[in-house]
């Protein structure tokens, strides 16, 4: 499988899955959930013909980010955990492919993301300064992450809930405070967008690649 056709059958798989949601609802301009109908077929049609460019230009995805930042569709569940697990997660991966045509985070990938979890845990152990009392919390919270990942028993992305709050101290995308350590943050970056984002960096196209990137 090539890379683009790994991103069109992961477009189609996610589009199924919220038509699935909606399929009580009727395709039609005048309603959120129709709205979504019609852009969810749009970007199935296009993968399924193989004429999806990655990413897509975003005058074509319009309705998916305005859905997913307004939370259009939060009245399919009944609370904020189900609409997190049965609708959220599969419009933020939408998102992932089409908006930042990024590859997403999948489970045969999680021993790669793992060595840049216990790479991360050795720069901060191995620091030359002092380390703050949220760098010295995120050691605790990376190791708990990485035997998550290893017994596969969280699914990125992590979309509700803060398990992880030292680790997201340390490390945002306006501002990292390891930044000064050697690779602090690029490692935190591949370890942040796999686990809360659910995308593998662009250079992960295959396992076999991942692997020899993570090859520390």
């Amino acid at each position: 499988m090539n890379i683009h056709d790994e991103r069109s059958e992961d477009v189609i798989e996610n589009c199924n899955i919220l038509l699935d949601k909606l399929s009580h609802y009727s395709q039609t301009d005048s309603t959120p959930e129709g709205r979504m109908i019609s852009q969810l077929k749009w970007l199935k049609e296009r993968a399924e013909a193989g004429s999806l460019d990655f990413p897509v230009d975003r005058r074509y995805i319009a309705t998916l980010a305005y859905v997913f930042t307004e939370g259009s569709l939060r009245w399919l569940a009944t609370s904020r955990e189900e609409y997190v697990w049965t609708v959220e997660v599969y419009e933020k991966r939408l998102l992932s492919l089409t908006k930042h045509g990024s590859f997403l985070a999948k489970c045969e990938y999680y021993p790669y993301v793992v060595r840049c979890i216990n790479k991360l845990i050795g720069i901060l152990r191995n620091a030359s300064r002092p380390l703050s009392a949220e760098e010295k919390g995120c050691i605790r919270e990376l190791n708990v992450l990485g035997d998550k990942l290893t017994r596969e028993e969280i699914e990125p992305p992590l979309m509700i809930g803060n398990d992880y709050p030292n680790f997201r101290e340390v490390y945002a995308p306006w501002e990292c405070t390891i930044e000064d350590l050697p690779e602090g943050k690029a490692v935190s970056r591949v370890v942040s967008n796999f686990v809360f984002n659910g995308r593998r960096p662009q250079s992960w196209v295959t396992t076999e690649a991942a692997d020899q990137e993570t090859n520390f």
